[in-house]
């Protein structure tokens, strides 16, 4: 039998600029799926996955993702990930800021 959890990452949270997600602690689970998605007009944003040994030092793990300015949810798979990991969005700035919801979905 599986073990699963869900938690939300980021409620609500206003983007003025480059941004990193609260960092989460998964090491017992062998899959991740983030959910991101925006509240209200936003710019075309670019997301990207990382991973790290310590929640610190961050490296991108596979292949940046686009959430263009007309669609309000995306979701990143990650498998493999070691034991901390995150989103780090680019995109928007103070002239076009971003709301978003980040969920995180873990099974081990």
């Amino acid at each position: 039998m599986l073990t699963s959890a869900t938690t939300l990452v980021e409620r609500r949270t206003v983007l003025t600029g480059d941004f990193g997600t609260h960092p989460y602690e998964a090491g017992w689970a062998t899959e991740a799926l983030f959910y991101v998605r925006t509240e209200g007009p936003h710019p075309t944003l670019t997301i990207q996955a990382q991973v790290s040994p310590d929640g610190v030092e961050w490296l991108d793990r596979g292949a940046r993702l686009t959430l263009p300015s007309d669609r309000s949810l995306i979701d990143v798979e990650l498998y493999g990930f070691g034991t901390w990991i995150r989103l780090f969005i680019t995109g928007s700035t103070s002239e076009q800021p971003t709301t978003l919801l980040v969920h995180l979905a873990l099974k081990g």
